[in-house]
């Protein structure tokens, strides 16, 4: 599915001006981030052998993030703009929230769609003869085809059985699909507030305008101490007593 939605957007993803370079650079975030999370499971993991495999993960997610920000960059410089420097993704704490189980299964899930989409992105390269975005996609999809071996073969020995392991890569979808829903309803409730304190304001902006009209001039509050119209007003300075 990862791979077919791939090669639909093909066209519009790398053939809209500009676009291609603000892609590459997606994922190189998401590579970042992904670096952050393991950087967290190579801290927290109670065994040694696993610390070892999840930091080794996570200095591939590092060359990652670094090789598409630098693609990305080339492609921005060549049409005359600005880098987009280096991404700064947040830390999710998924490997703490999640449990090793269900973070080796969010892993693997996300390591597998990502080889099958960057699989069709390197073919649509190839296809127009581009050999360095090609070759980019091709060396990030062997340590992708990697990852996703051994977070699959780690999740089944520490499952204990083929069948909790396909339960909790059941589960991580369905975790997933919960967070990204979250976040389009946070996005969704940012915008709606927006539009409507716009709204409000258009609305309440004329008659906020008429209650802080200036006071006649000559107006005298007769409530006022006697003498006080004709006071002369404070001075700005600060009293040097």
């Amino acid at each position: 599915m990862a791979a077919l939605r791939a090669r639909l957007v093909n066209p519009i993803v790398w053939r809209v001006p500009g676009h291609a370079a603000r892609k590459l650079f997606s994922f190189s975030l998401a590579e970042h981030g992904s670096m952050l999370d393991l950087a967290s499971a190579a801290h927290l993991a109670p065994d040694p052998e696993r610390r070892a495999l999840y930091l080794r993960h996570m200095l591939d997610e590092q060359r990652h993030a670094r090789m598409f920000a630098m693609r990305s960059a080339d492609l921005r410089l060549r049409d005359g703009r600005q880098s987009l420097g280096f991404p700064v993704a947040d830390n999710e704490d998924l490997f703490e929230r999640l449990g090793e189980l269900r973070f080796l299964a969010f892993v693997h899930r996300g390591e597998k769609r990502g080889r099958q989409q960057f699989e069709a992105y390197r073919d649509w390269f190839q296809g127009r003869g581009d050999r360095k975005s090609a070759s980019l996609f091709t060396a990030i999809i062997r340590d992708e085809t990697r990852h996703e071996q051994y977070t699959y073969d780690l999740l089944v020995e520490l499952a204990g059985s083929l069948g909790r392991a396909r339960a909790e890569i059941r589960a991580a979808s369905l975790w997933e699909k919960w967070r990204i829903w979250r976040r389009l309803g946070r996005v969704i409730a940012e915008q709606a507030y927006f539009l409507a304190m716009s709204v409000i304001y258009l609305i309440s902006g004329p008659f906020f305008r008429l209650a802080v009209r200036p006071r006649a001039a000559g107006w005298i509050n007769h409530g006022a101490a006697p003498g006080a119209a004709h006071m002369p007003p404070p001075s700005r300075e600060w009293s040097a007593a």
